[in-house]
């Protein structure tokens, strides 16, 4: 397996992560590298810093990103599929280049968490400056002693019981919007947004700040697990179906593939905070193309399950190091987000190589 794009924790994927930018430099092909430190460490006391890269004209005007592990864990598929891409990649389109960060929360890869060593949920994190991070839908109070149990897990209860019925009473779309959304008054809770600009966001903030300054056009595909049928990506877009920008991406490029985020028209739900909407936003004089690529894993409320349990586990065990991370919820998360299953690994491969493509194309044109 170390052979292959996958890996076993973040530590491994990072080298692998170098041993593509070498590659690169071998061909020839202009690479700058920054590593942005976080001040934090993985379970072996190894320093965490997030790798950026920067692929090619660094004057270009037109530029395609790609972002992984924003939610550690997820980190595992997302890595996978960047290296991928870096392997087969052999030479930049004139007045292009190419930007990927590897592991955006490298924290949450490497100790098995969806959130950061704050308890952050990164992607509800990117608030502007006249954003307070403040309130939470009004129903997440209600799902609060659900998701978000105050006591170590068990591994047989009635959650998913519990979550149906709630489901039931209250109505399944306002559940899955208010146990999503983004939320700012329960630290320890599931989504938690945070009170400030995170050290992560924050410096890849600043590099962008940097990097962007000639730039014009840039198609962003950011890399996800755990939402939709397993093995199958959705493409999500934080536009309504009605926007110009949604139906000139539906007419002209990806076709019906293209989804909302309204929970009402399919598998996901509205965010705040999220990143590529924030970053959008800092740089509006950028045309962007944002969209999130998520592939399916196992069932929702079981991936649900999982979140909680972990989450549990991390705030109520007073374990540390190891000890913290060796226990059947941590197994239970990162199965959750990165199935050990072949015939998965190859549909997420394949599907992320060909989006690539798609997207490449619809960039350069």
């Amino acid at each position: 397996m170390e052979n292959s794009v996958w890996s076993k924790d973040y530590q491994s994927a990072k080298q692998k992560f170098h041993n593509c930018i070498d590659s690169l430099r071998s061909k020839n092909i202009n690479v700058s590298h920054d590593e942005l430190n976080i001040n934090e460490l993985d379970p072996y006391g190894n320093d965490l810093l997030i790798d950026v890269v920067w692929i090619g004209d660094s004057n270009a005007e037109k530029v395609y990103m790609s972002t992984s592990g924003i939610h550690g864990v997820e980190g595992f598929a997302g890595s996978a599929i960047q290296l991928t891409l870096l392997n087969n990649l052999n030479e930049i389109p004139k007045n292009t280049a190419f930007i990927f960060v590897h592991v955006l929360n490298p924290w949450g890869m490497s100790w098995i968490r969806r959130e950061n060593e704050s308890n952050v949920d990164l992607n509800r994190n990117f608030l502007t400056n006249d954003e307070p991070y403040k309130g939470s839908h009004p129903h997440y109070e209600k799902l609060d002693p659900i998701i978000n149990i105050k006591k170590l897990p068990q591994k047989i209860n009635l959650f998913n019981i519990r979550m149906l019925m709630h489901g039931l009473i209250h109505g399944q779309i306002k559940t899955k919007q208010a146990y999503a959304e983004g939320q700012y008054d329960f630290p320890k809770g599931l989504h938690f947004g945070g009170n400030k600009l995170e050290k992560g966001p924050r410096h890849f903030i600043d590099w962008l700040t940097i990097k962007l300054v000639n730039v014009k056009r840039c198609v962003w595909i950011d890399l996800h697990t755990g939402l939709g049928e397993s093995g199958e990506d959705a493409l999500l877009v934080d536009l309504s179906p009605d926007d110009k920008k949604y139906i000139e991406l539906e007419n002209q490029a990806f076709g019906h593939r293209i989804a909302s985020l309204d929970p009402k028209a399919g598998v996901a739900y509205k965010i705040r905070g999220g990143m590529q909407k924030g970053t959008e936003l800092r740089f509006p004089n950028i045309n962007w193309t944002s969209i999130t690529q998520e592939f399916g894993t196992i069932p929702g409320v079981s991936v649900i399950q999982s979140l909680r349990s972990e989450s549990s586990w991390n705030h109520y065990s007073n374990k540390e190091g190891l000890d913290l991370l060796n226990h059947w919820s941590k197994k239970d998360l990162l199965a959750a987000f990165r199935p050990f299953d072949n015939n998965w690994e190859n549909k997420i491969i394949s599907r992320g190589d060909t989006f690539f493509n798609q997207t490449l194309r619809f960039l350069l044109n």
